[in-house]
């Protein structure tokens, strides 16, 4: 009990430091990872210290920009009349013309227009010489009319033209042409021109909003530059100049904030991995109640493929295409090397750990999260070779369709570097089911590792031992192939290694081939313990367990196999020659543990499902032989388990009471395939009566009434 309880305090704390060791890497991967390498801060002018390429299909911000600014450049400037600027100059002449005429009008005999309009304030600013006001003043009313309409309609022929700010001089001079070529004198022309100097204006305003519009149309018809996935933005060694710095920066490939900032996505990845950590250790503690519901070979094969992973991961950070990476190696291996329900688990935490080491891409996180738990489930068929082709096949298509959907999912349709992706990725499926295949006699011999595959072939009836068992003990052959057909059923019923257990119910009594005639299955007539002492009997019956592991270690039986074959009877009691030893000596001078196999009691579900197998085959035949019925079997094989749970040979098997019930029934099923109802053939005696009998009926009908 002290040394039991020492292995385990030592199997708990190497756990705890695979664990650890585990949890240190997996954060240091995610510190140095791609992720927080494209973090990293740049300069402009500075040196590029790495490639850097496109994390996905992306807008090249800058690009487009610079081919949006040069079409809204294209756009020349707009005007709009403003005809505030028309209508107070038109009322600025016309005003300027009617003072005129008002004084004018007021003038007394001899007095002159130019004495008149000295003291008096116009609206123009016109400096007139004398003798334009005399032309002027000496036209008729009728004549001044003409001249007024004349300077309004030549203003108003270059407003309708149009006249900027920076034309305004032209406008002045071609106002100055339009009156050359009119009839008036060269006073009242000179007059004309001076009055609309004053008063002319540019009337073409910028349209602002005219023009942002066309400005803002012009860059409507620029198409997006996209940078595609994995193009290179800027190589190692490389000067970063303004513009790619920009791109760098809209592309959130470098870092712009500074170190207290850029260590709070690591700090939160920590966080997770950690809770992913403990949600593990919680799932193999509660699993079996202890640490040891994994094997130490199994946590330490876990540990390994893990570590294994992290690194290619961490190596593989940078790769333009993560579908290259062979991530489903770890799901497979756990698959194969474990359990499937393993795989399953711990293929949803590596997704999320690699994704925090390879750039946090959700993509790569979908990928693998559908590649793997499909891979952990179709492996189980590789136990069979010829599969091998067709799984490797499946899991190719299986990843090229999952990147392939994914692809036109995030980057909204189809694009040649999704083909490739989906491409590389098949590819990588079918490479990673041959490697893991291929890599299988490895752990097999390192680890001890009981993948399907070796399991398979030790069923092999060509092996030796099995060969022996066949032909020196034909009886336990027999026997065995039995336990194994009840053990396998067993344990496909209660989810254990059905192919483990197949294989421990072949091997479990192959330590009878050291004395075969001393067990009952292959004796045909005297039986060698009739004339030998209880004791000596129950020794030679004792024996075979440790016989038989020393032979399957002497042939290379996997330990698990050899386990089963140890703990196949626990430290049950070999009643027969006991209740024989009391008989002769008196229970007070036999020791009972002189008659108790030698342990250790099954440490395993699959070595306790052989143990009652065993059990149950020979008690049931031993009753069929003695002319019980099968239905009196049913509620034997219940008492028979429920012995050996009593007996304690059960404690640390891992086995809970439903697991007992559902082991029962598939026995009772296994039994009643073996042992239903058949027809009674008729004897040759029998057959020629009947057809003597059919033959007399039919004569007789023939004859005549």
């Amino acid at each position: 009990m002290e040394n039991e309880k020492k292995g385990f305090t030592q199997w708990k704390y190497f756990s705890c430091v695979l664990l650890g060791i585990s949890f240190l890497v997996t954060v240091l991967c995610i510190a140095t990872g791609s992720y927080v390498q494209t973090m990293e801060n740049v300069q402009i002018g500075s040196v590029a210290t790495k490639r850097y390429v496109a994390l996905k299909d992306e807008v090249d911000v800058v690009a487009t920009n610079k081919k949006k600014q040069e079409a809204a450049n294209t756009v020349g400037p707009l005007y709009k009349h403003d005809l505030e600027v028309e209508k107070k100059s038109a009322e600025e002449i016309q005003a300027f013309f009617r003072k005129l005429d008002e004084m004018h009008n007021t003038l007394q005999e001899g007095e002159s227009l130019s004495d008149a309009i000295k003291n008096t304030s116009l609206k123009l600013p016109v400096v007139l010489s004398v003798s334009q006001y005399g032309a002027y003043q000496a036209l008729s009313p009728e004549d001044r009319l003409a001249f007024q309409r004349d300077c309004i309609n030549i203003m108003n022929d270059l407003y309708e033209q149009g006249i900027t700010g920076e034309a305004i001089e032209k406008s002045i001079d071609q106002a100055q042409g339009i009156l050359q070529g009119t009839s008036w004198s060269n006073q009242l022309k000179e007059m004309g021109f001076a009055v609309l100097s004053s008063a002319l204006q540019a009337n073409l305003v910028l349209d602002v909003d005219a023009m942002n519009l066309a400005r803002q149309k012009k860059e409507d018809e620029v198409e997006d530059v996209i940078i595609k996935k994995n193009q290179k933005i800027i190589d190692e060694g490389e000067i970063i100049t303004a513009e790619i710095y920009s791109k760098l920066e809209n592309m959130n490939l470098i870092n712009t904030e500074d170190a207290t900032e850029n260590i709070v996505p690591v700090l939160g990845s920590i966080v997770v991995v950690l809770l992913i950590f403990g949600s593990v250790f919680l799932f193999f503690y509660s699993s079996n109640k202890k640490w040891y519901s994994l094997k130490k070979n199994e946590m330490v094969m876990l540990f390994s493929v893990y570590m294994m992973m992290v690194l290619l991961l961490r190596i593989m950070s940078e790769v333009p295409y993560f579908t290259l990476i062979p991530l489903v190696i770890f799901p497979m291996l756990l698959s194969l090397l474990i359990t499937k329900r393993v795989a399953l688990l711990l293929n949803c935490f590596i997704s999320i750990i690699g994704c925090f080491i390879f750039n946090g891409d959700v993509e790569f996180l979908l990928y693998f999260l559908i590649t793997g738990e499909f891979a952990a489930l179709i492996m189980g068929y590789t136990e069979k070779r010829r599969y091998v082709l067709p799984v490797a096949m499946a899991m190719a298509g299986v990843n090229f369709i999952s990147m392939f959907a994914i692809g036109l999912f995030f980057e909204k349709g189809y694009s040649q570097g999704l083909l490739y992706s989906s491409i590389y990725a098949g590819g990588a499926g079918l490479i990673s089911v041959i490697l893991v295949i291929g890599s299988l006699p490895f752990w097999e011999a390192i680890f001890e590792a009981n993948t399907p595959l070796r399991l398979l072939e030790l069923t092999n009836p060509n092996n030796e031992l099995l060969r022996r068992l066949m032909l020196e003990a034909p009886g336990t052959y027999h026997h065995s192939l039995i336990v194994a057909n009840l053990a396998e059923t067993a344990a496909y019923e209660i989810d254990a290694n059905a192919s483990l257990a197949r294989v421990g119910a072949y091997y479990h009594d192959i330590g009878k081939l050291k004395y075969p005639l001393y067990f009952g299955e292959n004796q045909a007539g005297e039986n060698p313990h009739d004339q030998m002492e209880p004791y000596s009997s129950a020794q030679i019956i004792i024996a075979h367990t440790k016989a038989g592991a020393k032979m399957g270690e002497e042939k290379g039986l996997p330990k698990a196999i050899i386990s089963i074959i140890q703990e196949h009877h626990g430290n049950s009691l070999v009643k027969y020659f006991y209740y024989k030893a009391v008989k002769q000596y008196g229970a007070e001078t036999v020791k009972e543990e002189d008659y108790r196999y030698q342990g250790p009691i099954p440490q395993s579900r699959e070595s306790a499902i052989v143990m009652m197998a065993d059990t149950v085959e020979a008690a049931v035949r031993s009753m069929l032989g003695q002319g019980k019925t099968l239905q009196e079997a049913e509620s034997f094989i219940k008492g028979l388990i429920k012995e050996k749970l009593d007996d304690g040979q059960l404690d640390k098997s891992g086995l809970s009471i439903s697991d007992l019930e559902s082991i029962r029934k598939s026995f009772i099923e296994v039994f009643r395939g073996m042992y239903h109802n058949r027809v009674v053939y008729p004897k040759k005696e029998e057959i020629d009566a009947a057809k003597k009998q059919a033959q007399q009926q039919h004569q007789e009908e023939e004859k005549p009434s």
